[in-house]
Parts: structure tokens; sequence; C-alpha cells
């Protein structure tokens, strides 16, 4: 009999096939330069609205030339573990995001290895741990270390502060540390975390730690862009923030940033990407030192203010038109329910074939049945583009929903409950 972890597996692996053999995903574009806005798919050049370039640094003249000149300085690599040896440029960004996020930080080279780098370091065989169920795949995947340790794992239901008060009350007083780990901005639906509300419960449970993933929400919100974490709470000494370089930053790279600096140091040294890892290429080192020294000028509060007006039109958009949205939070992010994998493609190529292409949302990115259009607002759309494409979403979404439907056969999904990633079992 084949196991649970397979079934996942198959069911995940019939939903992609289904977009790749759609031509909805997996694609390459066919630009040999980029605009702002446009990709070329097919030959069409079409609105891209699955970029989550937010502040549209990744094209700016100033991060450019800092990654030219990083890249002339220094080469195109510098081929040592950070333990050893780094690039000066090393220590300035580490200055500047000090400044912008208020804490103690450690540099990784991507938000999945931030992760696997301070969480086994800082959780241990006698700790709890309780992840939010919609926390990004590259979280529950370093859970999967923290139990080859030892450590209780518990999946909690997505952002129910109550649910998880009452297990706190049930459980805490058993363990030497109970961590909560959970996104800032979550990914496909654009909802945020319920940072003040569990901030509070730091009061009342002194063994209790969090740990953000705030990728999506890094960059483009909160003073100097520290994001949606820490524009709710600033960091105290049972808090850590990990953010990617990758999305509004404009750059590659990771930031880990402690309220506990004794903390920091440790995953500094011993966690196990940074120590055994190589570091962040010399381009990318440039681009985000000058990204984060952009974030500390009056510049970047013009651009920031541009991007949260221009979310609060669409979300006005999106009420006065009535549009099935998940979440109406203040991000950059919003997902479209549709229904079925089928209806989800048919929705996808029918806003390719009006100029637009968005991110296809079923599972594995989201539960079974949950499926959705996801797009992202960067300051590379203008409001034409975006007011084109809620026409054409507002158009489509009708017709899609009373069109015959492709059919997958998901009569083994029946006792298959995913609540955090596809490995996930329950």
């Amino acid at each position: 009999m084949r196991s649970r972890h397979d079934r996942i597996l198959d069911l995940a692996e019939r939903h992609l096939s289904l977009g790749v053999e759609s031509g909805i995903i997996q694609r390459r574009i066919e630009d040999e330069t980029l605009d702002d806005a446009h990709i070329t798919i097919d030959g069409r050049k079409i609105v891209n609205f699955s970029s989550c370039a937010y502040l549209g640094l990744n094209r700016d003249d100033r991060l450019k030339r800092a990654a030219i000149d990083a890249t002339e300085r220094f080469g195109t690599s510098y081929s040592s573990s950070p333990t050893y040896t780094a690039l000066p440029l090393y220590d300035t960004l580490e200055e500047r995001l000090r400044q912008i996020t208020g804490g103690a930080v450690a540099i990784a080279q991507t938000t999945t290895l931030a992760h696997l780098a301070a969480l086994p370091v800082m959780i241990g065989p006698e700790d709890l741990v309780l992840i939010d169920a919609q926390t990004h795949d590259s979280v529950h995947l370093a859970t999967r270390v923290l139990k080859g340790d030892g450590a209780r794992v518990e999946v909690v239901a997505h952002c129910d502060v109550d649910a998880l008060e009452r297990r706190l009350d049930e459980v805490a007083r058993d363990y030497r540390h109970v961590w909560f780990l959970a996104d800032g901005v979550y990914s496909m639906h654009g909802d945020l975390a319920p940072v003040k509300e569990v901030a509070d419960l730091q009061e009342r449970f002194e063994n209790l730690y969090t740990y953000y993933d705030d990728a999506h929400g890094f960059g483009w919100q909160g003073e100097h862009g520290r994001g949606y974490v820490l524009s709710e709470v600033p960091l105290n000494e049972r808090m850590v923030m990990a953010a990617g370089f990758a999305k509004s930053f404009g750059s590659v790279g990771a930031v880990l940033a402690f309220g506990d600096p004794a903390m920091a140091r440790r995953v500094r040294l011993v966690g196990g990407p940074l120590t055994f890892s190589g570091p962040i290429p010399p381009p990318d080192l440039g681009a985000a030192t000058a990204s984060a020294e952009f974030h500390l000028t009056e510049a970047y509060t013009e651009r920031q203010s541009r991007l949260l007006d221009d979310i609060d039109w669409v979300r006005s958009e999106i009420v006065r038109r009535q549009l099935p949205v998940v979440s109406l939070a203040t991000s950059p992010i919003w997902f479209i329910r549709v229904g079925s994998p089928g209806r989800v493609a048919e929705m996808i190529l029918r806003l390719m074939a009006d100029g637009y292409y968005l991110n296809a949302a079923a599972f594995p990115a989201v539960a079974p049945g949950d499926g959705g259009v996801r797009f992202a607002q960067t300051l590379h759309n203008s409001r034409d583009q975006l007011r084109g494409l809620l026409d054409a979403i507002e158009h489509h979404l009708p017709l899609v929903a009373s069109a015959t439907d492709v059919v997958i056969d998901l009569t083994e999904e029946a006792d298959i409950r995913i609540e955090g990633s596809v490995l996930e079992e329950h």
C-alpha cells in the first residue's frame, strides 16, 4: 500500500503538471533585456504581475551601479566561508541593517539558509515549537531539522491567537522555551500575522519566544523599510525577525535581526549555513548595501508612500467591484478565489490572452480546492495597468465560474488534510 507521503506528492504532481501542460507555470521569458513592467511569453509582450519587487528597486540605477562597482573591485565571487574572511561590504551592510531593524544582525545567503542557520541553534530538544499552519515552506523545512534534534513541533491554526493561547495554557510550563514561528506577511494571501496580540502573550508567558519570516514585509513597510513585523512591535530579547533581500530590497541575501545580542553572536558563530556555506556574491552584496543606504534617505520615504497609496487604491477598487479576495490587509499581495485547479488554469489563460501574467495558486501552494489567482503590485505597474487587470478579472471571473471544469481525480485526497507544507502529515 502506498504511503500517505507518496499520495500527497502524487496529488501535488498532478496539480502542477496541469499547470505545466496548460502553459501557465515553469515558463521562460523571451526578453533579452527587461523594461519595468513587461515580460515576453510566446512572442507577446504582457504586463507582469508576478514580480515581488514591490518598490521597483531591482532595476534602480543606484543598485545596478553598486553591483557593477562591486564586481569590478572584487570579481563575480569571493570563494571563502565568511567564518574565515569576508569582503568589507559585509561590515557596511551589517551597520546599515542595524540602523534599519534596531537589532543585532546576522547576514545569510538566502532566507531559507537563514532559517536553517538560526532555528537549530536557538531551539533544542527541551523546547516546543508551535508553527502557524500557513507559514512559508522554508520555515517548515527547518522544523524537520528541529524534529530530528528532538524538539516537539506542532502546527497551530492560521492567525488564531485564541487557539495559540489555549495551547500555551496547556503546555507552556512543561517546556524550557516555547517558540512561535510565523510569517509577517503571508506570501499567498497577503494577510498579516497578529504580531501585537502575540507580543501580548509574551507578557503572560515568560518562556514564549517568537520567530517571524518577514520576507514579504521587509523593505516596503515600516520606518526605513524595517518590515511589517517591526512596524508593529520593536525587537525584544525573545524575538527574532528573518527577511530576504530578493523581494522589495532588490538584491539577493537575507538578514536575521535579534533582540538579544548574545543570541545573534551564537548564531553567527555556529549556525551551520553561516559557517559552512559560501558568502553572498559581490554583485549582490554591492546592490544590497546600496539598497540599505537608500532605505535610510528621504527619497525612500517618498517611494514607500507611493506604493502605500497604490495599495489603498487597489483595495478600494477590489471592494467596489466586490472581487472575492481572501484578505483586504495593507499588503501588495492579492489573492482572488477561483476554486479548482482547472478553473485556476482557465482564469490564468484568459488573463494572459488579455495581456496580463499572474501567479496560478493551487495545491501545494494552497490547500486542495482553495485555488485562486495571485497578483503582486509593484511600482513598476501603473494605475492604468492595475485598472486594466482588475477590469479583466471582473470580466472573466463569472465566465470561468460557469465554464466546464478540467477534472483531476482527487479520490485519494479524502483522508489527507494539508495544513503546512506539502510533506507535512497529520
